[in-house]
């Protein structure tokens, strides 16, 4: 007998994969033609809900690097913030950390924690 919450985990990963598929296509739209209101709430909505799922795993790694990215894609999409070329690369490196930390949460592996650390900077910086 398999045990559900595994079985519940392992769709979280499969819709992980989904949801970042998502976020890398909306984010090149964002770095190719430029930002508008559809293409922000889809790479919002990707991290949103990767985020959220993650919390319900207790995954604290995942989701603390998802709410910094969140929290810039929200100012993005608030107008708070304009799409830059550096805000635009930061963010293209942002999906890729939040890829790679998908992946080590359903491995069980680590992730060198000095990609992960100036990265979160980077986009702290951005809504300080």
């Amino acid at each position: 007998m398999s045990d559900p919450m595994s079985d519940i985990k392992a769709s979280f990963f499969l819709e992980c994969e989904e949801l970042l598929e998502s976020l890398f296509d909306a984010l090149q739209r964002l770095s190719d033609d430029g930002p508008d209101d559809e293409t922000i709430n889809i790479a919002f909505r990707a991290v949103h809900s990767i985020k959220g799922g993650a919390s319900a795993f207790a995954l604290p790694e995942l989701v603390g690097f998802a709410h910094e990215f969140e929290t810039v894609m929200d100012h993005l999409r608030s107008r708070k913030l304009t799409l830059t070329d550096d805000l635009g690369m930061v963010l293209l490196r942002s999906g890729d950390i939040l890829s790679d930390l998908v992946k080590a949460s359903r491995d069980g592996s680590e992730i060198d924690k000095g990609q992960i650390v100036p990265l979160l900077d980077s986009l702290a910086a951005f809504t300080t």
